[in-house]
């Protein structure tokens, strides 16, 4: 699900002084060129590197609901087929054509809640690179028209080191206002906040003024929590891709099957709108770890902003009560 860690990726988990280094062996200077995205990369030169956070989540958010609109459409279409397939037929069961009505239905209402977000998206990109609607759909059509979303170049960490912390602004403004020294900071691992007790470490050593250690107290526990978010979408991206290869090998199936006369067409397509399913859910997993990586890089300071991301987090948060309507897709039908 993840690229081979880039240099430029991997330098951006360890200290301030390694990943200077780093940086002045590779000609990428940026967290998200690790995205390796170059319609990601245009918009964030188009705009200045400004809002980076922000125009790499919204971007990423309509890259997720371009191909949400893409599955649900060829939903609609499976629909249609099977509603033109059992006209002036007598079904075993009597409900279906209820069901195909209501299917379509919700996917007409949710198609236009997909193209209204997409807008949205669209309306922000524009105005945060500074240029037209029609311009930027023409900068990003290839971009748009690729199935994949945006990939971070890095294995996803188990842990942390604890110099880490010394790259961000608000550690960094602590040490300047109570005279300590950010690059002091004790050995040690900082590791994924515990979900059941919603707890990280406990203890912290960090020499100096107490208001400084509490910044640093508080800047761990946020890059625990950024760690563990991280570490739990790449798992449910990982499962959903192993769910969506088992369901492209199950309808590869059903089409044999129907061709050898064993399941109808309108069967078929049941199992068509399966596998549309399978694919929504892993596009919607494959963006909310994209957007996991780009809070996770803002936690380690290399964004300067995270606040921003609220907004598509909470589109595509609010996909999930879309989706129900997609899976009542029925077994009754084997062997009409």
């Amino acid at each position: 699900m993840v690229h081979s860690t880039s240099v430029l990726a991997a330098s951006m988990f360890v200290d301030h002084k390694v990943r200077t280094q780093a940086q002045a062996n590779t000609q990428q200077q940026h967290w998200w060129a690790s995205f390796e995205d170059t319609a990601m990369n245009r918009l964030m030169a188009a705009s200045g590197n400004a809002n980076e956070s922000g125009v790499a989540a919204t971007y990423i958010a309509l890259k997720v609901k371009t191909l949400e609109l893409l599955y649900l459409e060829n939903t609609r279409s499976a629909v249609v087929r099977q509603t033109m397939l059992i006209q002036g037929t007598t079904q075993p069961y009597d409900d279906f054509a209820k069901q195909l009505a209501a299917r379509h239905a919700s996917a007409e209402t949710t198609i236009g809640k997909l193209q209204a977000q997409r807008a949205s998206y669209i309306s922000y990109l524009a105005k945060q690179c500074h240029m037209s609607e029609a311009a930027l759909n023409e900068m990003l059509a290839d971009a748009l028209q690729d199935k994949s979303l945006p990939r971070f170049a890095a294995e996803v960490p188990r842990e942390l080191p604890m110099a880490v912390l010394a790259n961000r602004n608000d550690v960094n403004l602590a040490a300047a206002l109570y005279g300590a020294d950010p690059s002091a900071m004790p050995d040690g691992v900082i590791e994924a906040t515990n979900e059941a007790t919603n707890e990280g470490q406990q203890s912290i050593d960090v020499p100096g003024n107490p208001f400084y250690v509490h910044a640093v107290a508080q800047a761990r526990e946020q890059v625990s929590e950024a760690l563990r978010r991280l570490q739990a979408q790449s798992d449910i991206a990982n499962t959903a891709y192993a769910r969506v290869a088992n369901a492209r090998v199950e309808f590869e199936s059903s089409k044999q099957r129907r061709d050898r006369g064993e399941i109808s067409e309108v069967q078929l397509m049941e199992d068509f709108q399966g596998l549309l399913l399978d694919l929504h859910v892993l596009a919607a997993a494959n963006g909310e770890l994209a957007l996991a990586w780009v809070v996770f890089m803002g936690s380690i300071g290399n964004s300067p902003s995270i606040d921003s991301i609220a907004g598509p987090q909470s589109a595509q948060a609010e996909q999930t009560d879309q989706l129900p309507f997609l899976h009542k897709v029925s077994r009754k039908l084997r062997n009409p």
